[in-house]
């Protein structure tokens, strides 16, 4: 009787459990807008409801249009829901819910997406509000709106590649900063705002002008490469100065070495220049003195250079002859 009544509790409990786990909703899953949920009239635009489970149907509704809803089943974790050559009237807040097989409710309902449509009203300015005083790592991007309404009106920063805006400012006035807070080189990139009404979402301006923000980081873990990038300059310029300076130091050997070269020759020149005429005339004398040698002689071959050296030499030997002065002369008529 006892194990009756157990089993018969165990039974009940366990189809108590099923029953409240039938009943319990599931998460809530989340919605996203693929390139942008900022776009332009006339573009393209996709909805993505992402589940936990597979298997699931998924709907997706529009905030204050109860007529609006679109169902999709998929057998993965994920719903795309298209839109193309959007109109004004397409832009609004969207979520979306989904329910598995074995549950017979809807899930809770996603966060509100708001889908802006731009065309509407004229564009904004955006700009850098650049101050010297102004605290490092902080930038302030300014939206300038030409709107002069009384309206509340939505202003929001928008960043390309990312889909949702960056920050969304609630004003009554034409000109809100938007700050950008420990900027670091992923905050580089091109920037816009677009405003649109409060209660009138379709009503969006054209996109502002692209900014386009580099931002440099400067931390203490990237001073080794940047140290490596500055010897690497440094050796560079280095080594270019030497190149330079021996290429003239080169040039002006070589130019040293022909001016050495040239003057040597011009030397060689002159000399042999300035010999010529001495070798002629030694020469030219020479064959002179053979001449008159040869034309003086006499018949036995003795020439006048040979007699008078025989001459001298006979009166130096002959000593012992009288002077003059010791003979007598007589007078003796022809």
């Amino acid at each position: 009787m006892t194990a009756e009544f157990l089993s018969l509790l165990c039974l009940g409990l366990c189809l108590g459990y099923e029953d409240e786990k039938k009943n319990e909703k599931p998460p809530k899953p989340s919605l996203h807008a693929w390139p942008s949920s900022v776009v332009e009239a006339e573009s393209n635009v996709t909805l993505k409801c992402q589940a936990h489970s597979q298997n699931v149907t998924f709907v997706l509704r529009k905030v204050n249009d109860s007529g609006y809803k679109q169902e999709q089943s998929s057998a993965e974790k994920e719903a795309e829901f298209p839109f193309t050559d959007l109109k004004p009237k397409d832009a609004g807040r969207y979520f979306c819910a989904y329910k598995t097989a074995a549950s017979h409710e809807w899930s809770e309902s996603s966060e509100h997406l708001q889908l802006v449509v731009t065309g509407s009203l004229p564009e904004p300015l955006l700009s850098v509000n650049v101050d010297p005083g102004m605290t490092p790592g902080l930038r302030t991007l300014r939206c300038l709106t030409p709107y002069n309404g009384t309206e509340c009106i939505v202003i929001a920063l928008l960043k390309m590649g990312i889909p949702e805006p960056l920050q969304v400012r609630q004003v009554r006035k034409n000109q809100t900063d938007f700050m950008l807070w420990n900027v670091t080189s992923n905050d580089s990139g091109n920037y816009s705002c677009v405003y649109y009404l409060s209660n009138s979402s379709h009503l969006a301006s054209f996109p502002s002008n692209k900014l386009e923000i580099w931002v440099t980081d400067k931390h203490d873990e990237l001073e080794a490469p940047s140290m490596k990038t500055d010897t690497r300059t440094i050796f560079v310029a280095i080594f270019s100065c030497i190149s330079i300076l021996l290429l003239f130091l080169s040039v002006f050997i070589i130019y040293r070495c022909s001016q050495h070269g040239s003057s040597s020759e011009e030397s060689t020149k002159r000399t042999s220049h300035s010999k010529l005429p001495e070798q002629e005339a030694a020469e030219a004398d020479l064959s002179n003195m053979e001449r008159v040698s040869l034309s003086t002689a006499d018949p036995q071959g003795v020439t006048y250079a040979e007699l008078s050296t025989s001459a001298l030499s006979e009166a130096a030997s002959d000593t012992t002859q009288e002077p003059p002065g010791s003979r007598e002369y007589a007078a003796l008529k022809v």
